[in-house]
């Protein structure tokens, strides 16, 4: 028996874009940073894509459990580092902060690699955020706050070609045809 199964790659994807276009505003000094920010980094973008990747193992979805469930875990470790300074738990370090977002781009360029065969929207939103998290680590290794402005600029860019991705996904499913387009895979 052949029972459809939902796609939990648009949670995923919406939980990456809403919580990155909500933390590059403040990036790049629309809004300010504060518990909304934290609250949308661990429910929406942590939580919710941990149930992701947990779905995605389910699907047998290798990539999505890396890649949802990695991302996840940034989100997460995230919020509490900056709930930890907030609460005066602990202090945190611009260079330690710039070189967590290093090993975090190094994630992405993988799984921007990966990426080349699934359509091509996924890769494009993999290469900005690789863009995205090289800026905003030398924004705090450097100490260039102009970095840290060009990393809010390019991670709303970022979010909202996720989020669009995700309703793109949404649409050509429930309309059965291409409304949105993901474009063909970099390669096969």
């Amino acid at each position: 028996m052949n029972e459809k199964v939902a796609n939990p790659a648009v949670l995923g994807l919406l939980g990456y874009g809403m919580s990155t276009v909500l933390l590059s505003l403040a990036n790049s000094g629309v809004i300010a940073f504060d518990g909304v920010i934290l609250a949308m980094a661990l429910f929406f973008g942590g939580a919710a894509q941990t149930m992701v990747a947990a779905m995605a193992f389910k699907l047998g979805d290798t990539f999505g459990v890396v890649a949802f469930g990695g991302y996840s875990f940034l989100w997460l470790s995230f919020g509490l580092i900056n709930v930890g300074a907030f609460r005066e738990w602990w202090t945190v370090d611009p260079q330690a902060i710039g070189w967590y977002l290093v090993l975090w781009m190094v994630f992405t360029i993988f799984l921007a690699i990966a990426s080349t065969v699934a359509p091509r929207m996924l890769t494009i939103v993999l290469m900005f955020t690789v863009v995205l998290l090289g800026s905003l680590a030398l924004a705090n290794i450097l100490g260039i706050a102009a970095l840290g402005l060009f990393g809010g600029i390019i991670g709303i860019i970022t979010g909202a070609l996720a989020m669009y991705l995700a309703f793109a996904f949404l649409l050509n499913e429930m309309r059965g045809a291409s409304v949105l387009p993901v474009g063909a895979p970099m390669r096969s």
